[in-house]
């Protein structure tokens, strides 16, 4: 029996191979006593041949996700990368990875990859990334382009799904010139399943409430960047923002044409607090009141014309605990 780093690994590269789903590469790897290449040929072997039947004679194929599905009466196949093709809906994840806290930091960043790759979202914005950990997203995340600027002691990346999401110019790297913690603002122009036009940003805005003015000059240039974006593009900003309610509300709120895709979304309470101490204990927090705050943020302009997209649900990932040390993946939780 393999151990559970071992497992992962195992899992990981059976999902890079086929495309399937972290629960059907358990499944073929169990049945192939933990041997990746007979569970792929197992697996390659159950999708191009009709050599299981049901009940009434038809082939019987296994999709990515898992499911056994019947060809329809035209012998074609609903597979999962059929209805990921037809799927015009745009997924977004942003996550801090805490990758200054080097406690467990390859388990919680594998971690991080394993989200990632079950849940495949569109566009990935990923901050406190060190350099350490950068090959390891570039390595665990095969179905994706890694976009990143200055590798310094941390950095932000983007993560973009090959089969999605086109480059249409280079990235573009902004310098917060006035910021004490090398902060930048990172965006990228692309093409969403070859015909929405989109302009990705991400940042890691100024952190701790000292710094709450170059962090509102920070927001300042991101809200401008959104605007001098091109009008037939839809703009989305995701990152950790560091923002508290009342700052933005001192700043006036956004611009209009700008909303936040939280409150876009209804507002969800279980989704509200990206950054909560009273439930994520991975910080030894030494102080009575535990707070919990929305530090993780979307902005979206919307484009105009028939393209333009609306933010419809909203949800926190990377709530469960690593198997082996106990903690979550970061301090923070994963907005989706």
């Amino acid at each position: 029996m393999a151990d559970s780093d071992e497992i992962t690994d195992l899992v990981q590269e059976f999902m890079a191979v086929t495309g399937a789903e972290d629960i059907t590469a358990m499944r073929y790897l169990q049945q192939s006593n933990w041997d990746v290449e007979s569970a792929v040929n197992t697996f390659l072997d159950s999708n191009l041949t009709s050599g299981r039947h049901g009940d009434r004679g038809n082939p019987i194929m296994v999709s990515n996700d898992g499911d056994d599905v019947s060809p329809s009466e035209d012998g074609s196949l609903n597979s999962a990368a059929t209805a990921e093709e037809t799927n015009q809906n745009l997924t977004v994840l942003s996550w801090n990875v805490d990758g200054l806290d080097e406690r467990n930091i390859l388990e919680r960043t594998r971690k991080v990859c394993s989200v990632i790759n079950c849940r495949k979202p569109d566009v990935v914005f990923l901050q406190e990334v060190v350099p350490q950990t950068l090959p390891i997203f570039q390595s665990k995340c095969p179905g994706y382009f890694c976009k990143y600027g200055p590798t310094h002691a941390y950095f932000n990346i983007m993560l973009l799904k090959m089969s999605s999401i086109k480059t249409t110019s280079d990235l573009q790297c902004t310098h917060f010139q006035s910021s004490k913690m090398g902060r930048h603002l990172l965006c990228q122009p692309v093409l969403f399943k070859n015909k929405i036009v989109l302009t990705l940003m991400t940042s890691h805005l100024e952190s701790t409430a000292q710094c709450k003015a170059e962090r509102m000059r920070q927001l300042g240039q991101v809200l401008t960047c959104m605007a001098e974006q091109a009008a037939n593009a839809t703009v989305i900003f995701g990152g950790d923002t560091n923002l508290r309610d009342k700052e933005v509300s001192a700043f006036g709120g956004l611009p209009g044409g700008v909303v936040d895709a939280w409150e876009e979304s209804g507002r969800p309470g279980d989704a509200q607090y990206s950054w909560d101490v009273r439930l994520n204990d991975n910080l030894n927090w030494p102080y009575p009141n535990k707070p919990r705050i929305r530090f993780d943020r979307f902005f979206v302009r919307s484009a105009q014309g028939q393209n333009a997209l609306k933010a419809n649900q909203f949800e926190l990932v990377g709530m469960e605990r690593l198997s082996g040390c106990r903690r979550f993946p970061s301090d923070h939780w994963g907005i989706l």
